[in-house]
């Protein structure tokens, strides 16, 4: 598992040994977490309440869209 970043409410991981397309996963302080894919943002599985708290970690992901999928590949060859 590598984090990639940390923020006040939540941060970004990326595991290895996955299945299915690259994805990121994004973890609140309180418990709440989702799926999303690395290319399209995406959600696959929302566990956040409310959503619009996912805003700052998508657009995270989408800035860093490079790094995350070079991540993914080097976790799950």
């Amino acid at each position: 598992m590598t984090v990639l970043i940390k923020q006040d409410d939540w941060r970004i991981r990326i595991n290895g040994n996955e299945h299915g397309p690259p994805h990121a996963h994004v973890e609140f302080k309180d418990g709440f977490r989702c799926s999303v894919l690395i290319e399209t943002q995406e959600v696959l599985a929302v566990w956040v309440r409310p959503p619009k708290r996912l805003k700052d970690a998508l657009i995270w992901i989408k800035d860093h869209q490079n790094e995350l999928l070079n991540e993914y590949r080097r976790l799950n060859p």
